[in-house]
């Protein structure tokens, strides 16, 4: 079957040759099943000769049949491979133009099959739960950087922000030559790295980033691993990239790398203002990286103010005026023989502006009013982020991992508002300092059994300032002649925690595990609210905040997973004992120390050997965070405020979940569904009293609430189509409850539907094409119903006019529904490229925006009302680039 895939455009020469060399071969097939009768999908059939090397191969079909081929007469032995069978081996003689039938029946082992490799010149191998893709039989020839090769591979998607999902599991970490340079950062290096030196890239399942687990714990993560070509594997390599346009757009950009075998190196700069992201989404690498086994994740300090004015639905690069410089590295080095150090570093500085206009219709039992509202902002961002990663092998079964990471950033809104007709000015600063500590020991002993020692302390500031100079609140507060707005904020959080993980493998496979552990959160929010009146400046009692909050946790779980031939259950219980402690302002302190235990059921059914059942129960007790118990309002928004208990609470919920996954055995094809439903046994709500100049609202506890959803995602390697036709579903609908300017409780029911449909061509030829197009429906039902309906179609077209030619032609169409009927929008790009001194030199000509399209408008629902929104984008602008390899 590899043969097929890599010569499918050569089938009239294959059909001559195999049928000219049939008289010459004997055949040798059959059926490989289990003890049960079951087929085996996906097994591996080797024949090998007597100096034990391999003459044919063969993997079995989904009837669980095999067909071999051999060439000469002879002895020979069959071996059959199957992940988690006894491999079996066979001795069989060929005599010319016998064919041979033979069936093979696997018995169950305890070992997983890991290192069976078929070698063949195909585009895709398999080995254990590695699939390896050859990048040059991947490449269209068509691809610049690495996301535009991952994007060839059946059941990759990758977002804007250059997260990538390898069917509906999210990448943990992009290695190259198994070396991690990013961790959850490695948009960084797939939007900046070039093609040419990829040998193959490898989509790691099960993987496990604590290399002492493996063989113990049953991941289910996904990486990918890059390989480089043996020839660049020595040198250093890059390119430079200049560029610049009409309406003074400009693009620069270099890249310098060396990947060997200790040291690696990846230095990377830009500069644009024409709305090119070459970043991605860096915020899981600077605030919850993943590189070890670690604690206290998503601990952050409380943000309390935000303003800003996102586009949304649609390519976020045409609207992103930006003009954006930034400088990255990391390298990898020995410190030793068993030692690594990691550094990695960031700076970037950005000037984005936005121009946005909307229109809120608020109509909901007795209130109606409107509101209109114009923002346009200049915010300036700076963000500089250093990380320093060691990893020591203590000896063949200890590891000591440290990680320590800094981050320092800025955030400058500035936005000119006009509000209803009134001009005004508002400005936000928001600063960031973050300093993290993560320490991890692994200790294996006797190949089963492992613990895990873990330390983290971190430091998060969050400063905020925020002026307006004119009032807007209408009626809110009293006082006379108020000329200004101004809330200053400071939050600090502070986090400890240690923990120790036991993971003891049972001879039968079973696995005990068992943590202890403490953590202590503590986090501050300090906020100065002040009125600038003519008589001077006045603090509102109630909007004031000093809280101090700390959060003491003392936790046990355990957990123990029993498996039965296919089937897999795994349970968990989780003790908490809490030692809360909230003081306020006014010197109050209050004290709570609540005990609860979280339980986790999960079970699993391997049907197959890349198909399974699965189901799970979870029930959940969340501790409320710093916001939710502070007693005074805090400004949130321009013009709204919020309140949280005023008390210690503990939310109470649950979620079961239900699916199903398959896998062609080399990603051919792959399909999964879930279902989940989750029930809020005590939910946080909002008391808001809501006018047309103003927002206040008080949080309370009440009981109620639930959802449901469905995920479907599949993607279908058509070879007759000679490409690959992907579908996701996704539909959600949540009830959940608030009350408004008096109300009772009221029932909001809130519905969404989201269906994608992909076809991407692979020819090996000229030319090649991408269609897409999503649906998007959503309605929220309330004291009236609110609905609405947006599509988006797309269109890639590739064609090499020449080896040296290269033309590349996209269109986008959006559809919008709105109060005054669809809303159509039709995007059209070009890029031609012109290749000479074999790709050390390119020339290339794009063009964005065509049609100049100079605003975009989208429409939105809540229980509230609707709100129509519109944007404005780049115009049009036509580049010349120049682009040299070195």
């Amino acid at each position: 079957m590899g043969v097929i895939l890599v010569f499918r455009n050569n089938f009239i020469l294959l059909f001559l040759f195999f049928t000219l060399s049939a008289f010459s071969q004997t055949e040798i097939s059959g059926r490989v099943t289990s003890v049960s009768g079951e087929t085996l999908p996906g097994a591996s059939v080797l024949l090998k000769n007597s100096a034990q090397a391999i003459a044919a191969y063969s993997i079995t079909e989904d009837n669980g049949r095999y067909m071999l081929e051999a060439k000469t007469p002879g002895d020979f032995t069959i071996e059959v491979n199957f992940l988690g069978y006894e491999k079996l081996v066979f001795a069989i003689t060929v005599v010319d133009d016998k064919a041979i039938k033979k069936d093979f029946i696997l018995k169950e082992g305890g070992e997983m099959l890991r290192e069976v490799v078929i070698e063949a010149e195909a585009p895709v191998k398999r080995r254990g739960d590695t699939l390896s893709y050859d990048a040059k039989a991947l490449s269209t020839g068509h691809e610049v950087v690495v996301e535009d090769l991952l994007k060839n591979i059946p059941g990759i998607t990758i977002d804007a922000d250059g997260t990538i999902k390898y069917g509906d599991t999210t990448i943990e970490k992009v290695m190259v030559d198994g070396d991690d340079l990013f961790n959850k950062g490695y948009s960084l290096l797939t939007k900046n790295m070039p093609t040419q030196p990829l040998d193959k890239i490898e989509v790691l399942r099960n993987y496990s980033k604590n290399k002492l687990l493996k063989g113990i714990e049953n991941p289910d993560g996904v990486a990918l691993n890059l390989t480089i070509d043996e020839k660049f594997k020595t040198i250093w390599f890059g390119n430079l990239t200049l560029g610049g346009g009409n309406n003074e757009r400009y693009k620069a950009s270099g890249n310098l790398m060396n990947f060997g075998k200790k040291y690696k190196n990846f230095f990377s700069a830009s500069a644009n203002n024409a709305g090119i992201d070459d970043v991605g989404n860096i915020e899981d690498m600077r605030y919850n990286a993943s590189d070890i086994e670690t604690i206290g994740m998503n601990s952050r300090a409380s943000q309390a103010m935000y303003l800003g004015a996102g586009v949304v639905r649609i390519d976020a690069s045409r609207a992103r005026f930006n003009n954006n410089k930034r400088a990255n590295f990391s390298t990898i080095m020995p410190l030793g023989n068993k030692t690594k150090l990691r550094l990695n570093g960031f700076l970037g500085f950005d000037r984005l502006n936005t121009y946005q206009s909307s229109y809120s219709v608020y109509d909901f039992g007795d209130t109606y009013f409107a509101n209109s509202q114009v923002n346009n902002t200049s915010t300036g961002v700076r963000t500089g982020y250093a990380s320093a990663y060691i990893t020591s092998d203590l000896s063949a079964t200890q590891m000591l991992q440290s990680l320590t990471t800094i981050n320092n950033g800025k955030n400058d809104f500035d936005n000119s508002l006009v509000f209803n007709g009134v001009p005004t000015n508002e400005q936000l600063l928001t600063k960031n300092t973050y300093i993290d500590q993560q320490l991890t020991y692994t200790r294996k002993w006797k190949d089963r059994n492992v613990v895990l020692l873990k330390s983290r302390f971190l430091n998060d500031r969050l400063p905020q300032t925020y002026g307006v100079d004119d009032y807007l609140m209408g009626d809110l507060f009293t006082y006379d002649n108020i000329n200004a707005v101004g809330n200053k904020v400071n939050s600090l959080m502070q986090y400890a925690g240690l923990q120790a993980d036991f993971k003891l493998k049972q001879k039968n496979n079973d696995l005990v595990a068992f943590t202890v552990g403490f953590e202590n959160h503590h986090d501050n929010i300090a906020t100065q609210f002040s009125l600038f009146t003519d008589a001077g400046t006045v603090r509102p009692d109630d909007f004031q905040a000093d809280a101090s909050y700390n959060v003491g946790d003392l936790y046990a779980d355990s957990g123990y997973t029993w498996k039965f031939k296919k089937f897999s259950v795994d349970g968990t219980l989780s003790a908490h004992l809490l030692f809360n402690r909230f003081e306020n302002g006014t010197g109050t302190m209050s004290n709570q120390n609540p005990f609860y235990i979280n339980p986790t059921l999960n079970a699993k059914w391997q049907l197959g050997p890349d198909n399974f059942l699965f189901a799970g129960y979870t029930y959940n007790v969340t501790n409320s965070n710093i916001l939710q118990v502070n007693d005074a309002y805090l400004l949130t928004s321009s013009r709204g405020f919020n309140k949280g208990l005023g008390r210690f609470n503990q939310l109470e919920s649950s979620r079961a979940t239900v699916g199903y996954s398959a896998r062609h055995y080399l990603n051919r094809y792959g399909f999964s569904v879930g279902l989940n439903y989750s029930k809020q046994n005590d939910v946080l709500s909002y008391r808001s009293q809501l006018d047309q100049n103003s927002s206040l609202s008080e949080a309370f506890i009440m009981r109620g609430g639930d959802s449901e959803g469905i995920t479907i995602s599949s993607h279908y390697v058509v070879r007759a189509l000679n490409g690959t036709v992907g579908f996701t579903a996704n539909g959600f609908r949540a009830v959940y409850y608030n009350q408004v300017n008096g109300s009772g409780l009221r029932k909001n029911i809130s519905y969404n539907q989201i269906y994608k449909l992909s076809w991407n061509s692979s020819f090996k030829s000229a030319f090649n094409f991408k269609l897409g197009s999503e649906w998007n429906f959503s309605q929220v039902q309330s004291d009236y119903t609110f609905k609405n309906t947006s599509k988006t179609s797309y269109l890639d077209l590739i064609y090499a006019l020449t080896e040296k030619i290269d033309i590349k032609a996209r269109g986008e169409h959006y559809n919008f529904g709105g109060l005054d009927g669809n809303n159509n929008y039709f995007f059209a790009d070009f890029e031609a490229t012109y290749k000479f001194r074999k790709d050390k030199y390119a020339l290339m000509l794009e063009g964005r925006n065509l049609f100049n399209t100079d605003t975009f408008t989208t429409y939105s629902v809540s229980d509230l009302g609707y709100t129509t929104s519109s944007f404005r984008l780049l115009p049009r602008y036509v580049m010349l680039s120049f682009r040299f390899r070195f």
